[in-house]
């Protein structure tokens, strides 16, 4: 079957780049054929290109452009769309994983910054229903399936009556829908009263969709001049003190192991003082081994811990996501994409928000944390998470099958 695939694949996402792929090799060596469609609104098309010279981005497109081997023209409308699906004799679409299901409405963006004053959050097409990733415009005329899609945390309760119709009416052309968190969960109830599943991530199918493309520990050590033990240290902002991260440093040495700085796709956003870090340009997979391979992660964003989860390396989350309010301080309301996975997983106490600016967790609990990580507890639910993995994509295909 050509089944046509639409998510955010081929941008600066470590993440993203690996759940495209994971997703195009599943249905391939199921016999399918995967067909990744390149949908950009023009305004984010026009951001994509004017990245083309960044070399973080080339290693990006690289990656996927080497292993995503059937990939469609651009299109940045439903007609346009309808085009390409007549062109590559696309059988049918699924939308995801990713998040690919974002509402932002206009209450929901006004917020005070300490800068500008009081501002409004902007977003692009993508981020804003309508759009063709809520398959307006084409899911009546070809079978679809969302499979585990993401809100991003959308503030879905400030939704207008008319808007949530709208939505409602999209959303009843799908086969088949789940939810990568229990958010976005909620908000698809609210929406349009209608029960759906959370799923996995397909990056935690990863280490069975793809092992050809990881490479050895030893590989990875020689490659990176990393030390047998090592801790990788991420964070997209000065969110833990450079005095604290210099506590993490001594504290780990006692163990044998070494803090490594590990950048987000534009690079190591903070200081340390740390002998290791790994530089850019970083491939995809070599980014996944060094995970994979790290004797414990400490850091933001999402992908990060599912790597580590799916790997079971020990894991602090120092998080960066979920609702805010309208003075910029985080909502504990359940919102954040990497609570729920750690919850899931029995790890919550391994979860640290960061508030303003700031994480306040202190160096020796992060120590404590690492140290009684329950690493056969997660191998085990690791398990299931693939099982159910390989169930959701087996639902996601017989709800669109023709035959």
């Amino acid at each position: 079957m050509r089944i046509g695939i639409m998510t955010f694949y081929n941008w600066l996402n470590f993440g993203a780049n690996l759940q495209g792929v994971s997703t195009y090799l599943y249905l391939k060596k199921h016999g399918h054929t995967p067909i990744f469609i390149n949908y950009k609104s023009e305004k984010n098309y026009a951001i994509w290109k004017s990245h083309q010279d960044n070399p973080q981005l080339k290693t990006h497109l690289a990656f996927v452009n080497k292993y995503i081997e059937n990939q469609t023209e651009f299109c940045h409308n439903a007609e346009q769309l309808l085009e390409v699906v007549k062109r590559h004799q696309i059988e049918a679409i699924i939308i995801g994983s990713d998040a690919v299901l974002q509402h932002h409405p206009l209450i929901s963006r006004f917020k005070l910054s300490k800068k500008y004053g009081i501002g409004l959050k902007r977003y692009l097409e993508e981020q804003r229903f309508p759009n063709l990733f809520w398959g307006v415009g084409f899911a009546d005329k070809t079978p679809c399936a969302m499979m585990s899609v993401s809100s991003q945390n959308s503030e879905y309760q400030y939704i207008g009556y008319l808007t949530k119709r709208k939505m409602r009416n999209a959303l009843s052309l799908f086969r088949y829908i789940s939810v990568r968190d229990t958010w976005t969960q909620q908000m698809v109830k609210c929406i349009s009263g209608r029960d759906v599943p959370v799923t996995p991530d397909p990056v935690f199918a990863f280490n069975s969709n793809a092992p050809e493309l990881i490479k050895s520990r030893e590989e990875i050590l020689e490659k990176y001049q990393l030390p047998e033990k090592y801790v990788l240290v991420c964070l997209k902002s000065q969110s833990l003190p450079i005095t604290m991260l210099d506590e993490l440093k001594e504290s780990f040495a006692k163990g044998s192991m070494s803090c490594v700085a590990f950048p987000v796709p534009t690079g190591v956003k903070f200081n340390h003082h740390f002998d290791y870090e790994i530089g850019l340009p970083l491939p995809p997979d070599d980014w996944f081994a060094l995970i994979k391979y790290a004797s414990a992660y400490v850091g933001s964003n999402m992908h990060p811990i599912v790597v580590s989860l799916h790997n079971a390396v020990p894991c602090v989350s120092i998080d960066n996501w979920g609702r805010t309010n309208f003075f910029g301080k985080k909502i504990d309301d359940g919102s954040s994409k990497v609570e729920h996975i750690m919850r899931e997983f029995g790890v919550a106490d391994c979860h640290k928000m960061i508030n303003g600016d700031m994480c306040n967790v202190k160096a020796d609990e992060v120590v404590k944390l690492v140290e009684s990580f329950p690493i056969e507890h997660v191998k085990g639910h690791a398990l299931e998470m693939t099982e159910r993995y390989n169930q959701m994509m087996q639902d996601t295909l017989k709800s669109i099958c023709l035959k």
